[in-house]
């Protein structure tokens, strides 16, 4: 019954798969998983798209321009955390990425989701439900010399935290969530 209400829930929010369409071209082919003890990250591996990106980044009539992305999804298993600060309870959080909205660049944000699911369109990247925001700062993507060809996210326990890193294409990110 759990998971008939989740899919349901998943669907009013991000859309119902279109029956017989082909999927895009960066659609993702695994959800993948990264762990370590306290912490649990989901993702969809897409396709890097430099044009997309790069249009998130500064702004553009490109449709990944104009919404927000769901990079990933945590799942807090024990203690809290904090990023720069403001605290992230135990439970699922979502990762977001802003686009660019005018001369604000685009952002990093941490929500509150109320869903066990959040990737069920395999076919797009999922557009963030509500819900409450924890933190939002700007995002702070290095171009890189190695072109991850799809999304990776990765975390790493470091001290009394841990490190969470995103790289996508030739852009990379670092996130430090401590106790």
């Amino acid at each position: 019954m759990r998971n008939w209400i989740s899919t349901i829930a998943a669907v009013l929010v991000f859309g119902a798969p279109a029956v017989g369409q082909e999927a895009p071209a960066n659609a993702p082919k695994f959800i993948k998983f990264a762990k370590a003890p306290g912490l649990e990250v989901r993702y969809l591996d897409f396709k890097w798209d430099e044009e997309a990106f790069h249009a998130l980044e500064n702004g553009g009539s490109h449709p990944a321009a104009q919404r927000s992305w769901v990079l990933a999804r945590l799942l807090l298993q024990q203690d809290p955390l904090r990023w720069n600060g403001k605290i992230i309870p135990v439970g699922p959080t979502i990762l977001v990425l802003n686009p660019r909205k005018g001369s604000d660049g685009p952002t990093l944000e941490m929500r509150y989701i109320d869903m066990r699911e959040v990737f069920v369109d395999m076919n797009v990247i999922a557009e963030p439900p509500p819900g409450e925001t924890y933190r939002k700062e700007p995002a702070a993507f290095q171009t890189v010399a190695e072109v991850a060809p799809r999304l990776e996210v990765s975390v790493a326990e470091k001290g009394q935290g841990y490190e969470l890193l995103i790289h996508y294409g030739n852009r990379r990110a670092q996130l430090t969530l401590t106790r």
